[in-house]
């Protein structure tokens, strides 16, 4: 065998599993792009641009906006009522098919035999669209029931939001009393500070009729100040008086959050099964994908899904982001009425141009006035600790957030966790623990998680050792091996095999097929997000082909051979593998299926 030279930044592979190129074709998916590329998905790249200075290159080609999120639409369109066994309510105005026998001669052929959602529930609610059918169906082609499993009604995932709910947010009928008397209280504080007079108010104004209309009124002399403006700012190097929270009130659940291992929240890749495994691997704290609060009001099916949670998620939260005091107040009063959470995490972290050109995510630091304020109306909405999750500033180099801590310790806030970059860096330069370090030193009562670069039980300790922070959150390194978790607690390194891995991605198209459903759609949606997670889990490298333990995050990966043919499918960087390993646990892909890894499909210059 040819002697194969180590490059700078390349992991320390051992010699016998390396191997010159990862293709003998011509293929250029070689994955020399792949290690630090798509790290920005999970901070939110599904809302839009990077940061400072990137730019974004269109998508061309028939793949553009795809990556498998097309829309599965049967030959025969079948009515989901009478697919489910259920009478139509429409009758003979429905525009669906009704002729159940075509249907079933032109539906796709069942993808195997066992249907997950019948195993839970008792029935499917999916009926005849069910992938799974003969799972359920007897041979005289009537669905089966388990009556004793349905009257139970087991409940594994709670949350999300009510047609009733919905129905009064979208129409602007959901009433706000804790909210708007506490933006009462706002505009009167701001009302006597000077120049106020000189703001133009951008808020829900009262009509005739008691309606609420979103108006932006022009810069006047009303006594009514903007309450999302800038002003006054906080003087950050003295004390801030921020005033009374509220009464004194017991929280619905009491969290010491010091010394657990905290799952990021993820854009996507965050999703509830994917939580679902990071929790049998051992992590303590989890958190939804960030939501926008301007969607939670609009009642957004989509935006409240993201606000689900499984009954094994013990200590749960949901992110939110937001930069209008009154649009923060307001969700947050929605979710404490709607929902069960154990906290609210702020995001102020996001680096994306959508969110960051509104004033929110890591915007948000930078006008302390207004943080203060929406800081201030969570606190007071919820029963539940807010936290917050913040970055070292807006410009490398730059380190400015240090100051927003007497601000939080003032507010009572729960937790601060720091994500150790600015928001123009990106990830080929590693994340700053100096700074977290002294952040955690400035902090006199509340507790500090750092956040960035873990990939092992020894980064975890030695970055706990040298800051001395209450703990530590993981995003990437989960995304890439979620068992470092259970490495964390048992101090070891895992050389998890292939056949271990294949099980736990079985485990999680389960939990993705009773999530999103058993239908070709649901099926569809849980290959999809299985390949958005291949696009991470590729670059693990098994413990025992490392010359050097651990692999470090920002190592690239050379071509290497693994000890099976599936640990050589598992490490391929070639998209295309990925979906033939979704086709091993999900069977065939649909002809048209087409997956592009986020770094090929939105790349980024600067």
């Amino acid at each position: 065998m040819a002697t194969i030279e180590r490059k700078a930044g390349e992991a320390p592979i051992k010699p016998e599993y390396r191997k010159e190129k990862w293709f003998d074709d011509d293929s250029n998916e070689d994955g020399s792009n792949a290690v630090f590329g798509d790290d920005d998905d999970a901070e939110g790249k599904k809302f839009g641009g990077g940061g400072d200075n990137q730019k974004r290159k269109n998508t061309r080609g028939a793949n553009k906006g795809q990556r498998g999120k097309k829309r599965i639409v049967d030959e025969v369109r079948i009515c989901k009522m009478l697919a489910a066994d259920q009478e139509c309510i429409f009758k003979e105005e429905c525009r669906f098919s009704h002729d159940l026998k075509k249907y079933l001669e032109t539906k796709p052929a069942d993808l195997g035999d066992r249907c997950i959602q019948f195993d839970l529930f008792g029935s499917c609610r999916h009926g005849y669209k069910c992938r799974f059918l003969k799972a359920h169906m007897d041979a005289d082609g009537n669905l089966i029931k388990n009556e004793e499993l349905i009257k139970k009604n087991p409940v594994y995932t709670t949350n999300g939001i009510s047609p009733e709910t919905q129905k009064a947010l979208m129409k602007g009928k959901y009433e706000f009393p804790k909210a708007t008397a506490f933006l009462k209280e706002l505009e009167a504080e701001l009302g006597n500070q000077p120049g106020a007079q000189k703001k133009r108010k951008i808020d829900d104004v009262e009509t005739e009729d008691g309606s609420k209309e979103n108006k932006a009124e022009p810069a006047t002399d009303s006594s009514k100040p903007e309450i999302d403006a800038d002003l006054p700012d906080v003087n950050m190097n003295v004390e801030p008086k921020v005033g009374p929270i509220d009464e004194e009130r017991p929280y619905k659940k009491l969290i010491d959050f010091r010394n657990k291992t905290y799952l990021a929240p993820l854009t996507t890749v965050g999703n509830l099964p994917f939580r679902r495994i990071c929790k049998e691997y051992g992590v303590d704290i989890t958190c939804g994908e960030m939501a926008l609060c301007k969607n939670l009001l609009q009642g957004q099916q989509s935006e409240w899904a993201l606000t689900k949670r499984h009954v094994s998620e013990d200590i749960f939260g949901i992110q939110i982001c937001g930069a209008r005091p009154d649009q923060v107040a307001r969700a947050c009063e929605v979710i404490n009425n709607e929902i069960d959470v154990d906290f609210v995490d702020l995001n102020m972290g996001c680096p994306i141009d959508l969110v960051f050109n509104t004033g929110a995510g890591s915007a948000l630091p930078e006008s302390k006035g207004k943080m203060t304020r929406v800081l201030k109306g969570m606190r007071r909405m919820l029963d539940v600790p807010v936290t917050v999750k913040f970055r070292t500033g807006i410009k490398h180099g730059v380190l400015t957030n240090q100051k927003l801590i007497p601000v939080f310790e003032s507010l009572d806030i729960s937790l601060g966790t720091i994500h150790g970059r600015s928001r123009q860096q990106r990830y080929t330069k590693l994340s700053n623990w100096d700074f977290i370090r002294d952040v955690k030193q400035l902090s006199k009562n509340m507790p500090i998680y750092g956040n960035g670069d873990v990939l092992s039980f020894e980064d975890y300790n030695k970055h706990k050792e040298e800051t001395g922070v209450d703990g530590i959150m993981i995003g990437r390194g989960a995304l890439i091996k979620p068992w470092i978790f259970d490495e964390i607690k048992q101090q070891r390194h895992w050389d998890i095999s292939s056949k271990e891995r294949f099980e736990m991605l079985k485990r999680f198209c389960d939990y993705g097929l009773e999530h999103w459903g058993t239908d070709s759609q649901g099926v569809n949606t849980t290959r999809r997000f299985l390949c958005e997670w291949q696009s991470f889990l590729y670059r693990y490298i098994p413990a025992g082909l490392l010359e050097v333990l651990p692999q470090r995050i920002n190592e690239r990966a050379p071509p290497f051979r693994g000890r099976d043919e599936l640990e050589d499918l598992m490490a391929s960087p070639r998209a295309s593998d990925w979906v033939k390993l979704s086709e091993r646990l999900l069977g065939p892909a649909p002809e048209d299926f087409v997956f592009m890894p986020k770094h090929k499909a939105n790349s980024f210059e600067g």
